[in-house]
């Protein structure tokens, strides 16, 4: 089945945009470390740890920042004219991954890691909903991913059959 042209070109101009905030984004997090508004205060402790914080703080960017690459290498390879279902399959799983990576890290790691680091107490869980959401997006998309695996070899098995 042949992708129209229409919905390759408009593959292509995501794609462009979507590079364009990936690396928007990237950027943002690389300048954080510099010491951007966000970097932590002075009053979190000494250089060493606000640098450990700053690392800290990052890893849910990280996960997000790979959910970013797998939509436009999907959209890269959707324009190209690559298969759709393998293309839609690897997507829907590294975006999963990468969010639901995201999410946790959110969620669990930076909430309790930077406790740790400060010496402070306080809850175990960080209920943020947007991370929630976003953790159970994630999975969602990972399941996704794996019905259209079985689809696809469904399919393949009737095409040997027929």
């Amino acid at each position: 089945m042949s992708i129209p042209d229409r919905f390759r070109q408009q593959c292509r101009l995501l794609r462009i945009v979507t590079l364009v905030v990936f690396w928007g984004l990237f950027l943002l997090l690389a300048l954080g470390a510099g010491g951007l508004p966000w970097f932590p205060s002075r009053a979190d402790g000494d250089l060493g740890t606000r640098l450990l914080l700053m690392l800290v703080r990052l890893l849910p960017g990280l996960g997000y920042l790979w959910a970013l690459w797998a939509v436009q290498r999907a959209l890269g390879d959707l324009a190209a004219g690559r298969l759709f279902h393998a293309t839609l399959a690897r997507a829907l799983r590294h975006v999963g991954i990468g969010v639901l990576a995201g999410a946790l890290l959110s969620v669990f790691a930076v909430t309790n890691l930077s406790r740790w680091i400060l010496g402070s107490h306080g809850s175990v869980l960080y209920f943020d909903l947007s991370g929630i959401v976003l953790g159970v997006v994630g999975a969602a998309l990972m399941l996704l991913a794996q019905v259209i695996d079985r689809a696809r070899a469904l399919q393949a098995e009737l095409d040997e059959i027929l």
